[in-house]
């Protein structure tokens, strides 16, 4: 279980490295990809697999860091798809909403 349960884990960051490396090539004008917005909805789906796993699996997990990353994750989904749907009108607080989100979710997940 522990090896299934790390497969997700290494998805789960995959998919936020991807999310942010394609919202810094877009910084520069704001033309948002496709993929990140999906990459950043896939994100949280497979680390709450992976939490459900270990949770199972009877390991040490810290509830309240993995319900703040889950929010997190909910909300730079929700900034990133709105980012594709508005491309350069999106507003300045939902468009820096999502690196700083991505980069709180991995240091909650890294030192909690």
């Amino acid at each position: 279980m522990y090896t299934l349960m790390m497969i997700f884990v290494f998805l789960h960051i995959l998919c936020w490295a991807g999310a942010f490396g394609m919202w810094i090539a877009a910084v520069k004008n704001r033309q948002p990809l496709p993929g990140m917005a999906h990459m950043s909805a896939a994100a949280p789906v497979f680390g709450l697999i992976a939490a459900v796993i270990g949770i199972i699996d009877g390991m040490a997990i810290n509830h309240m860091a993995i319900g703040i990353k889950l929010v997190l994750s909910v909300v730079v989904a929700v900034c990133a798809f709105i980012a594709i749907k508005k491309r350069e009108a999106t507003p300045a607080p939902v468009w820096f909403a999502i690196p700083v989100g991505i980069v709180v979710n991995i240091a909650i997940g890294v030192f909690m």
